[in-house]
């Protein structure tokens, strides 16, 4: 079938913007790998070719891959992505299909709570948290471990505290891969795109530490 490309595929007009040739591939690159795209820092640039073409991207992401280019905020910080939750996937090279481990997630959901349910705004310290962590599930320690080792092979019920602070400090790491925080050494900061884990599990995340007990 012949296109009309001045029709059917006129959102590719986008590749015209002299910009596309510095920033679009390298961008595709980012939200493919799963990366929030957000006005901060070394992302600036692509931040803004996202916010000047996003009906067109959104348009060649779900013609090409059958994913939308979301933009949603936090206040006034904005932040785009690939929704692959809405996708199969099916579309999308195996190359890009990086998704975060379970035990990840899981960790994100305790963070959440932690910071935003229980209002630790200032919590910025990657020791504390992980020393907040270990305190708050001291009880239900074994029900935390079964749990992370049910979503990783790598995590045994005999594993120590040491352990579990690498898992946590990995989840940190990924979150930055993501975009979802800032992470220095010891340092840490939430940016607006971490709310995408209160998006995707908000009916989860009150129940976490009752799902946790319950590994016990």
């Amino acid at each position: 079938m012949e296109h009309d490309s001045n029709t059917t595929l006129d959102f590719l007009k986008f590749l015209a913007d002299p910009d596309a040739k510095k920033y679009f591939g390298e961008l595709d690159y980012y939200l493919k790998d799963g990366i929030h795209i957000q006005e901060y820092g070394d992302q600036i640039p692509y931040y803004k070719f996202l916010k000047k073409h996003k009906y067109n991207l959104d348009k060649y992401y779900e013609y090409y891959y059958g994913i939308n280019l979301k933009e949603e905020s936090l206040q006034s910080d904005s932040y785009f992505f690939l929704d692959f939750k809405t996708s199969s996937r099916g579309k999308l090279p195996s190359a890009y299909r990086d998704v975060l481990k379970n035990k990840y997630i899981i960790v994100g959901l305790i963070m959440y709570k932690i910071i935003f349910y229980e209002g630790n705004l200032e919590l910025n310290s990657v020791s504390g948290l992980q020393e907040m962590i270990r305190k708050d599930y001291e009880e239900y320690k074994e029900g935390l471990i079964r749990l992370l080792a049910q979503s990783s092979s790598d995590v045994k019920l005999d594993d120590d505290d040491d352990k579990i602070d690498t898992v946590v400090l990995t989840a940190l790491q990924n979150f930055r891969r993501l975009g979802w925080i800032l992470l220095d050494h010891d340092y840490f900061e939430t940016k607006a795109s971490f709310q995408r884990i209160n998006t995707v599990y908000e009916d989860i995340i009150p129940k976490i530490d009752d799902i946790i007990a319950s590994y016990q």
